[in-house]
């Protein structure tokens, strides 16, 4: 367990992926229709760039209180209690609803550095 000091915030980052199948939005099992980036940069064969999304999700929750060698205060990412606390069960989806003009207006004012709203 990692206990922050106290005024920290909780926080975590989510990558959404940044290559895919041009030809497939989609893939029976939902997944193999896009991949991350290789450790030298490029692509995976059969695959090009798409915009890959980054999100800091800040969480203020109260520091977590030790009673007994337990932590009375348990805070968790996950839904159901099957999920054990378990930071592979995390998800997150990107639906594209721009069309390709706006998508290149967001891209650009992103990619700027901009307020982009």
């Amino acid at each position: 367990m990692h206990v922050l000091s106290s005024g920290m915030d909780t926080s975590r980052r989510v990558l959404i992926v940044a290559y895919g199948k041009a030809q497939n939005s989609d893939s029976a099992n939902h997944r193999t229709h896009v991949d991350f980036v290789e450790a030298d940069g490029t692509c995976s064969n059969g695959f090009q760039a798409i915009p890959q999304l980054q999100a800091r999700l800040v969480y203020d929750v109260p520091a977590p209180r030790i009673q007994n060698g337990q932590v009375v205060n348990p805070f968790a990412v996950d839904s159901f209690p099957d999920q054990l606390h378990k930071p592979i069960t995390d998800h997150n989806d990107f639906l594209n609803f721009f069309d390709e003009s706006t998508m290149k207006q967001m891209v650009e004012c992103i990619n700027n550095g901009q307020d982009c709203q």
